[in-house]
């Protein structure tokens, strides 16, 4: 399965939470991972995170059956903050590395 993974945790903590999900996932930006893992992987990785995890913090996952079902999409805004944002399609995603 695919899986995106990001996180809102207290500052001290954040690098806990990057080192368990690095095992797991490729680490995008800041607090954000995907990739490609296993149901049991899965399993894993989710004991872990409940073990890791205190009252207060925000984990969301994001899960498909495959990467080539979901569409990415970067928003972002000119440096200026003035006008519309700009929406920039993602396809880097849908490249198959391997079969589950």
């Amino acid at each position: 399965m695919y899986m995106l993974i990001t996180y809102d945790v207290d500052a001290k903590r954040t690098e806990k939470f990057k080192k368990l999900l690095r095992r797991y996932l490729n680490h995008d930006q800041y607090s954000v991972f995907s990739g490609d893992i296993t149901e049991a992987e899965a399993i894993r990785l989710h004991r872990e995170l409940s073990r890791l995890m205190v009252p207060g913090d925000r984990v969301t996952e994001v899960t498909a059956a495959n990467r080539r079902n979901i569409n990415v999409t970067h928003l972002s805004k000119s440096d200026s903050g003035k006008g519309e944002m700009k929406r920039v399609p993602v396809e880097d995603h849908r490249r198959d590395f391997s079969v589950l």
